[in-house]
């Protein structure tokens, strides 16, 4: 059953109250489970961590490591390789991986009194010995660029388990997790001289060196890994962030510099629209004259996932958003970034407005790197070009699969004269 309001939880915000979110567990029912038995799990990690976020501030932290033997194994966390595949192979694909989980306590600082606001430095101090040893090979692979061969031993309780792979809407599908005694890397680290640089410098804010790694050409999917480990930052602020929180953080962080960077370009004279999809992900990408703002409507449909055929939409001006996209969510944020780096590649400055609609070809959900590689897709072959507001406006009407995009745009109003508080 679908409920009217499941467009805007997908199974994060139970506005149902069921505890659990029936559609994902009927899609763990047409997957295959994962078989696993025995003391321990050997295999390569692509390399992969995770940070859960359940149960703040005692979170779970561990590897993701395949229990079968992978070729190319760092392929499994690339999103362009998965990017080529069909949807029930990414999940045949990255079932393979199973996340270990180990219990960390991140306090409460009393001066501030609030969730991980105590320093990572103190919180590891303070762990005993397993605990350190387990935190320290998690950050270890989420230093190397390069698969690392990583054994976990698994406590009692999970040492035979039948389970579906994992599901979420903001990461990577992935294998069952099992709780954790121990874990071990077992090969060196390959740690790129940026990596090297920014995580040892204590005196470089998270951002800056987020950014910096970035135009180094460090892949997003790693600098997602040196975040919510704690490895990027100021001594003192650095943190355990759960994964979840660190895609959309990260996605933010460097589209905003971007867009920086994009308002001291020339200004786009003409209209632009663009198109793509993948997986049942249905966009459209409109450029139009400066100045820079951002605004993106989703159309979960009927039949869809999370259908029910109500359009949501978030969007910001010049100045950026002042809160979080709460109705699209982590999908804003990853189809944002595609749109400045594609600006800056073509060097001009403009307005955007991104239009996604979703069909029941997307029957589980893989992630919010299908956006981000789906709009970075959708931008490379050439657009459909218009002189006028309005032939750009009737294209929209006739392409959309979104039909009263019109009601929800902030943007793109036909031809009245704009006034300030649009671009607020």
């Amino acid at each position: 059953m679908v409920f009217p309001y499941c467009h805007a939880c997908k199974g994060v915000k139970d506005l149902c109250g069921l505890g659990r979110c029936p559609l994902l567990d009927d899609i763990r029912k047409r997957l295959a489970p994962v078989d696993l038995t025995g003391k321990t799990v050997e295999g390569p990690s692509p390399p992969s961590v995770f940070v859960g976020s359940y149960g703040y501030p005692r979170i779970s932290v561990g590897p993701l490591a395949s229990s079968l033997p992978v070729p190319r194994p760092e392929r499994l966390e690339s999103p362009t390789f998965l990017y080529s595949r069909a949807l029930e192979d990414v999940y045949s694909i990255r079932a393979s991986l199973i996340r270990g989980r180990y219990s960390l306590n991140v306090r409460t600082a009393s001066d501030r009194g609030i969730p991980s606001s105590e320093p990572l430095w103190e919180i590891e101090k303070g762990l005993p010995f397993k605990g350190r040893k387990v935190l320290s090979s998690v950050q270890e692979l989420a230093l190397s660029s390069r698969s690392l061969n990583t054994v976990m031993e698994l406590s009692k309780l999970d040492r035979a388990i039948r389970a579906p792979p994992s599901l979420d809407t903001i990461t990577m599908p992935m294998g069952p997790s099992v709780k954790i005694d121990d874990v071990s890397v077992q090969d060196g680290a390959k740690v790129p001289n940026a990596v090297e640089r920014a995580s040892s410098d204590t005196d470089l804010p998270a951002s800056e060196a987020t950014i910096g790694l970035y135009d180094s050409g460090i892949p997003q999917e790693h600098l997602t890994r040196l975040f919510s480990v704690g490895l990027l930052g100021e001594a003192r602020r650095r943190r355990l962030v759960p994964t979840r929180w660190t895609i959309t953080a990260v996605d933010d962080t460097l589209s905003m510099a971007l867009k920086e960077r994009v308002l001291e370009l020339p200004p786009l004279d003409r209209f632009l629209l663009y198109s793509g999809s993948h997986y049942g992900n249905n966009f459209l990408i409109a450029y139009y004259p400066p100045p820079f703002r951002f605004e993106m409507m989703e159309e979960w449909q009927r039949g869809s996932l999370w259908g029910g055929g109500k359009t949501i939409t978030d969007h910001e001006g010049p100045r950026g958003r002042k809160d979080y996209a709460s109705n699209i969510t982590g999908g804003y944020y990853a189809a944002r970034l595609p749109v400045v780096e594609h600006m800056m590649e073509k060097g001009f400055c403009a307005g955007a407005t991104v239009i996604r609609w979703i069909t029941d070809e997307y029957w589980a959900p893989l992630g919010v790197w299908v956006v981000r590689e789906t709009v970075r897709s959708s931008l490379v072959g050439p657009p459909m070009e218009f002189l006028d507001l309005r032939s750009l406006i009737e294209e929209l009407d006739r392409s959309s699969g979104v039909s009263d995009w019109k009601v929800h745009t902030r943007f793109l109003r036909g031809i009245r004269d704009t006034t300030l508080t649009d671009f607020i």
